[in-house]
């Protein structure tokens, strides 16, 4: 059996993705009592980048940051905004509470706003301090406490259980943790929470993230990927909707597409005409160029392509 532990998953950028594009329902299941008071009408804010400058000096030169800071509105009416300081941990850091302190001191001296934070523990082993952070020096003392989850905390009951989408996505988590090494204890978990989320009455924006997600995440070697691609459209599109397609099945088409290839049927058929009368007009102007005496501007002219076009063309006969 082919081991995946050579398959990597970048658990920090998949889920900092499908955090950033699913927000709402990431404070109403991982921060449930801050929901009620942020105000989801007003524009949500992503400050990536001035979270890396307050903390550059802090991060190896080359190491990618993940790190997210939002910046929310609260529904009281009053200008005053709340930061909500996210840490995806995906591998075992012996400074990781100090580093959540250092982000928290330094944004608030930044910001001088109201500060949450959340740290969300992705894979099996966690540090010890998880939540918090101490210091004491010659009768100095500061404790400072974080939100902090642990995707295994979570009982698979509880998670089929809920409708908010992120606990399909930790039930994914969970099965890849479960997983590893077993590529086909991994297809069938991949399969299981693929299905689960086509069950659930779910919005096109939360279905489209969490086949992105769970896909990404629930990685499979080749041969299985493509079986279990097959295998979807087979139990899912009958095979009367692919000459007769319906409206959903047009849209669950569509979904799966946008999902794992980032465009829709139609777009994948709008760019495949365009590539396929791009080459059409190659050959032409190949043909053109072999057989006539044809100045590269006339050809140009003819084709209604630019005559650069034309000599590169001619460069790589």
């Amino acid at each position: 059996m082919e081991e995946n532990e050579n398959i990597p998953v970048d658990f920090d950028a998949h889920w900092k993705e499908i955090i950033s594009n699913l927000f709402e329902d990431f404070i109403l299941f991982f921060l449930p009592e801050a929901h009620p008071l942020i105000d989801f009408n007003e524009p949500i804010e992503f400050l990536e980048q001035e979270l890396h400058k307050l903390i550059a000096d802090k991060v190896k030169k080359g190491k990618v940051i993940n790190d997210k800071l939002v910046k929310v509105k609260l529904k009281d009416g009053q200008e005053q905004w709340i930061l909500v300081h996210i840490e995806i941990q995906s591998s075992f850091d012996m400074d990781f509470s100090e580093r959540m302190f250092t982000y928290f001191y330094r944004i608030y001296d930044k910001y001088k706003q109201k500060i949450t934070a959340i740290a969300i523990y992705t894979v099996a082993k966690n540090p010890k301090k998880y939540n918090k952070f101490s210091y004491e020096f010659l009768g100095t003392k500061a404790t400072y406490e974080f939100n902090s989850v642990k995707i295994n905390s979570y009982s698979d009951e509880e998670l089929l259980q809920s409708k908010n989408p992120f606990a399909i996505a930790v039930l994914a988590n969970k099965y890849v943790l479960k997983s590893k090494g077993d590529n086909d204890k991994r297809y069938t978990y991949k399969r299981q929470v693929f299905r689960l989320a086509i069950e659930r009455n779910l919005t096109k924006a939360q279905i489209v993230n969490l086949f992105r997600f769970m896909n990404f995440v629930l990685l499979l070697p080749n041969n299985l990927e493509l079986k279990f691609e097959r295998e979807v459209f087979e139990e899912y599109i009958k095979p009367k909707d692919m000459t007769q397609p319906t409206k959903s099945s047009i849209r669950f088409l569509n979904n799966m597409y946008l999902a794992l290839y980032g465009e829709t049927l139609e777009e994948r058929a709008k760019r495949e005409e365009r590539e396929k009368a791009a080459l059409e007009k190659i050959s032409i102007v190949n043909k053109l160029i072999k057989n006539t005496d044809l100045s590269d501007e006339e050809i140009a002219e003819i084709c209604n392509i630019s005559v650069d076009l034309v000599n590169d063309i001619r460069k790589d006969q």
